[in-house]
């Protein structure tokens, strides 16, 4: 016996064991892998050449932690043509300059509803507060929506925008 010519007893003779069996468990994985890098996308049909479900929550994730982290700019850089028309991004900057919200809180989705192809309507709250917004596909990409009421209050100018914020103790 190999383990008598090598004087392993007991529970020592197994000790080749467990490295087999994690080679075994590396090579069935790293297999896998290569096997689903080669297969057709998870995201079905669709994903290679149109909107892909996963990616608007990933733009929508995207844009609540720059909001979260008061990236400004690049927060509405990732605005659907509705919402980049509504306020500009110079303005909308300044509005959160001058009047700061809460940062560091994170924004929670807490529901991602698919309405459609072309649309996913997001509930989300951030600490007390909550809304909804949603992720429209156009001109080949995801773009984020604010919701009707943010949009109609944007149209109102800044200087509106920061005087109600700041009468409703919203700015910090």
């Amino acid at each position: 016996m190999r383990a008598a010519r090598l004087g392993l007893r007991g529970r020592a003779a197994g000790w080749w064991v467990l490295p087999a069996v994690v080679i075994v468990v590396f090579a069935a994985n790293s297999a896998l892998a290569d096997w689903s890098r080669g297969s057709a996308s998870h995201e079905g049909p669709a994903a290679a050449s149109g909107p892909s479900m996963v990616r608007a929550r990933s733009v929508a994730t995207q844009e609540f932690g720059l909001l979260s982290g008061g990236g400004w700019a690049q927060a509405w850089g990732l605005w659907s043509a509705a919402g980049q028309a509504a306020l500009s991004q110079a303005d909308f900057v300044e509005l959160n300059t001058r009047c700061r919200p809460a940062l560091g809180e994170p924004y929670v989705i807490n529901t991602a509803t698919d309405v459609n192809a072309t649309t996913v309507r997001l509930d989300w709250h951030q600490g007390s507060a909550a809304g909804n917004s949603t992720v429209v596909y156009e001109g080949g990409a995801w773009r984020f929506q604010p919701d009707a009421e943010t949009l109609a209050g944007y149209r109102g100018g800044v200087a509106a925008l920061v005087a109600e914020r700041k009468a409703a103790g919203e700015c910090h």
